[in-house]
């Protein structure tokens, strides 16, 4: 993934992205933050969906960690919307 993350094609780096959401305590919390972070400021919406996604989906096993990075990163709005979804709702 670490080389996905990496390529020019937005759809491997969306990838990257995902490739953790069913992991739960198993994520490798450091790998997806950062991953994120790298794409922050993308402008393609599917990659701020991505972020959004993975991110929602990590809320579930950890959502402290979760809340205190979408805070804390320069996340898109859309980004920080979907992510915060299922925190909001529980």
């Amino acid at each position: 993934m670490d080389e996905w993350i990496d390529d020019e094609n937005f759809w491997l780096q969306r990838t990257a992205i995902l490739h953790q959401l069913r992991y739960k305590k198993q994520t490798d919390e450091k790998r997806l933050f950062a991953y994120c972070l790298k794409y922050a400021a993308q402008k393609e919406f599917f990659i701020r969906k991505a972020i959004g996604w993975a991110l929602r989906e990590y809320s579930k096993t950890n959502p402290a960690a979760v809340k205190r990075f979408v805070k804390e990163a320069p996340l898109s709005n859309f980004s920080k919307k979907e992510a915060m979804k299922w925190i909001d709702n529980h």
